[in-house]
C-alpha cells in the first residue's frame, strides 16, 4: 500500500508603543484621571471665541510651570538611573509625565517602562491624563484604547477607538486597534464579522495611503480572511493591489518587505513571495530565517529544484536545522524517493526527538518503501516517548492493512475513532469513516463496512469515492442492486468519465441481468481507463462469456491474467473464468 504524505511546511505583553500593535483611543473628560470613571469622548471642538490677552498669558505661564516640573522630575529620574536606583528612577519619569501630559516623547517613553514593569494600572491612569489634552496626537489615543482593551473595557475601547478614526482616518491605528477590540469581543462570543468587514472597507478607502499603511491594511484584510472565506472573492484583489503598490515603492527596510512577503503568502501568491524573500535575503544574506522560508514559499510556488537547492545550502552551512531535513525529507516522497526521505526524517528525529509528527511521516516513508518492520518500531518508539493519541492508533492500523491483517486494522481504527471522540472531533471526517468502510470490507464484516460508508457519505454526501465503493459492494455481491445504481450514478456526476465508476454502474447492470446494457457501460469504462486494468478485463470476459462469445471472453481474460500486480481473490476469479470457456 502506498502512502500519501502531505508536505511540511507586535501585542499588548511586547510595547503599546509600537506602531504595529498600538491602536487609537479616545479622548476622557478631564475629570476622569480614574481609569474606571467616565466612558471617554472626543470633545466636541468648542464655539469661537474672541482672544483674551489675559487668559492667553496665564494659560502660557502654567504650561511653562508644567514642563518645569516635568522636566525637573526627567532630570531627577535620570540621576537616579545612574545610582543604579531603578525603582526611584521610574517613580520620577512617572512623575514627569504626569507633570507635563502634553510632551508626547516622555509619556511614551514612560508608558514603555511602565509596560516593562507590568504596571498596567499606571498605563492606563497615565494615558487618561495625557489624552485629556485636545491637541494629543493620535498615536496616544492609540495607547489609551489598547490599554482600555487590556484591562477588558471593551466598550471603552471601542469608543476610543471609533474616536481615534474620526481624529485621523489617514493613520492606519485607528483602524487596526478597532479590529483588535472586535476581535477580542468575538473571543467573548460577540458576533462582530460585519464590523470588521465595514472598518476594513473605510480604511481601503482613504486616498493616497503611505506605504507602512498599505501593508498594514493588506495584512488586516488577509487575516480577516481567515474568519469570513465569504470575504475572499473581493478581498483577495484589493489585498494583492495594496501589496503590489508597496513592494513597487521599493522598500529598503528589511522588517517591512518581510511584512510584504507575509502578506502575499497569506493569500496564497507564493511566487511574489518568493521573489521578495529574494529581496531579503539580499538585505540579510546567509540568514537561516530567510533562507528558510524562501525555501518553502518556492517549493509551494512549485520551484521544487531552486527550494531544494536552499535547503541543501542551509545544510550545508548549519547541518543541524532539522526543519530542512524535514523539508528535504517530503520533497523526497514527492519524487517516490523512500529511502532518501526515511533518511533525511531520521535525521530530523535526531535533531528534534519532541516533535511527535516526525515519528509518522517516518512511517509514512518507510510503509511507501515497503519496511513494514521498521516502520512499526519507529511507531513503537512513538508510542513510549508521547501519549497515546488519534495518530498513534491511526497509523498502527496502517501497518496492520500492510500486514494484510484486517481484522486488526479494523479494530486500530475503531481505537482511533474512540480517541478522535474525546480528544479531536474534527478527525471523525468522511475520509477517516471511507477507510473504516474498505478496512471493514476487506476482513469480510460486509454490515460494518455498509455502516462506514454511509457514515462518511453522510458527513460529505458528494464524496465519489465512497459512494462508489458501496454501490460497487453491493454489486458485486448481488445486494441492493437499484440502490446500488442511485449511488453510483451520484458519483457519476461528480466525475462522468472516471473508469471506475463506469466500470461500477456495468457491474451492477450486469448483476441485475441486463448484460447487453453492462457491456456498452463496460466497454465505456475500458475507453476511460488509462492502462491495464485486471478487474475491467475481468467483468469484459465474463460479460462476453454470458453472451456467449467466447473468443472475446478469452482475450480479455488474457489479457487479466498477464497482468502481476493483481489482487489475489481478483486472479482467483480470472482462472476460475477461464476455465468456463469451453
Amino acid at each position: 500500500m502506498k502512502m500519501t504524505i502531505r508536505n511540511q511546511f507586535m501585542v499588548f505583553a511586547g510595547s503599546l508603543v509600537l506602531a504595529a500593535c498600538a491602536g487609537p483611543g479616545a479622548v476622557p473628560n478631564e475629570e476622569s484621571a480614574n481609569p474606571t470613571g467616565e466612558q471617554p469622548v472626543i470633545a466636541p471642538a468648542p464655539p469661537e471665541a474672541k482672544p483674551d490677552p489675559e487668559a492667553e498669558r496665564i494659560a502660557e505661564d502654567a504650561a511653562i510651570e508644567r514642563r518645569i516640573r516635568s522636566m525637573a522630575h526627567y532630570a531627577a529620574a535620570t540621576a537616579a538611573m545612574e545610582r543604579g536606583q531603578r525603582a526611584e528612577a521610574l517613580e520620577e519619569f512617572e512623575q514627569a509625565a504626569l507633570a507635563d501630559p502634553t510632551n508626547e516623547k516622555i509619556v511614551l517613553e514612560v508608558v514603555r517602562m511602565l509596560l516593562a514593569q507590568k504596571q498596567f494600572d499606571k498605563v492606563l491612569a497615565l494615558l487618561v491624563k495625557a489624552t485629556a489634552n485636545p491637541k494629543a496626537p493620535a498615536k496616544m489615543h492609540a495607547l489609551l484604547s489598547v490599554a482600555y482593551a487590556q484591562k477588558g473595557k471593551l466598550d471603552l475601547a471601542r469608543i476610543a477607538a471609533e474616536g481615534a478614526i474620526r481624529m485621523a482616518p489617514e493613520s492606519i491605528l485607528g483602524y487596526k486597534t478597532l479590529i483588535q477590540v472586535y476581535e477580542k469581543e468575538m473571543k467573548g462570543g460577540a458576533k462582530r464579522l460585519p464590523q470588521i468587514r465595514k472598518t476594513l472597507d473605510q480604511a481601503f478607502k482613504q486616498k493616497e495611503p503611505n506605504t507602512a499603511y498599505q501593508v498594514e491594511l493588506a495584512l488586516m484584510a488577509a487575516g480577516y480572511l481567515e474568519l469570513d472565506k465569504t470575504a475572499t472573492e473581493d478581498f483577495k484583489p484589493r489585498i494583492r493591489k495594496l501589496l503590489d503598490a508597496a513592494w513597487a515603492s521599493k522598500p529598503e527596510v528589511p522588517l517591512m518587505i518581510e511584512q510584504i512577503g507575509r502578506g502575499y503568502r497569506m493569500i496564497d501568491a507564493r511566487k511574489e513571495a518568493a521573489a521578495v524573500m529574494e529581496a531579503l535575503l539580499k538585505a540579510l544574506p546567509g540568514n537561516p530565517a530567510v533562507l528558510m522560508q524562501l525555501a518553502q514559499d518556492l517549493i509551494v510556488a512549485g520551484k521544487l529544484k531552486e527550494g531544494r537547492m536552499h535547503l541543501e545550502a542551509i545544510l550545508k552551512k548549519n547541518p543541524r536545522v532539522w526543519r530542512a531535513h524535514q523539508l528535504l525529507a517530503a520533497l523526497a516522497m514527492d519524487e517516490d524517493e523512500y529511502a532518501t526521505a526515511a533518511k533525511h526524517y531520521r535525521e530530523a528525529i535526531k535533531l528534534n526527538s519532541r516533535i511527535e509528527q516526525l515519528y509518522f511521516d517516518l512511517v509514512s516513508a518507510l510503509l511507501s518503501d515497503e519496511k513494514t518492520d521498521e516502520a512499526r518500531k519507529v511507531l513503537d518508539l512513538a508510542k513510549r516517548k508521547f501519549r497515546p493519541n488519534f495518530l498513534q492508533a491511526y497509523f498502527a492500523a496502517m501497518i496492520s492493512l500492510e500486514k494484510r491483517d484486517f481484522n486488526q486494522a479494523l479494530e486500530d481504527l475503531r481505537r482511533a475513532e474512540t480517541i478522535a471522540k474525546n480528544a479531536d472531533p474534527t478527525r471523525l471526517n468522511h475520509i477517516l469513516y471511507f477507510q473504516m468502510g474498505t478496512t471493514a470490507e476487506r476482513a469480510g464484516n460486509f454490515k460494518d463496512a455498509e455502516k462506514y460508508f454511509r457514515k462518511s457519505i453522510e458527513k460529505k454526501p458528494d464524496y465519489a469515492t465512497a459512494l462508489n465503493y458501496l454501490g460497487y459492494m453491493w454489486a458485486d455481491r448481488g445486494e441492493k442492486l437499484d440502490e446500488a445504481i442511485k449511488l453510483i450514478d451520484r458519483a457519476l456526476k461528480e466525475s462522468p468519465d472516471n473508469g471506475a465508476y463506469l466500470d461500477s454502474r456495468a457491474w451492477a447492470l450486469y448483476k441485475q441481468g441486463k448484460t447487453k446494457e453492462a457491456l456498452e457501460w463496460q466497454l465505456k469504462a475500458l475507453k476511460h481507463t488509462e492502462g491495464a486494468d485486471a478487474e475491467i478485463y475481468l467483468h469484459l470476459g465474463e460479460m462476453y462469456l454470458k453472451l456467449k462469445q467466447p473468443k472475446k471472453s478469452r482475450e480479455f481474460l488474457e489479457k487479466a491474467a498477464a497482468i502481476e500486480d493483481t489482487e489475489p481473490d481478483v486472479k482467483a476469479r480470472i482462472q476460475d473464468v477461464l476455465k468456463q470457456l469451453p
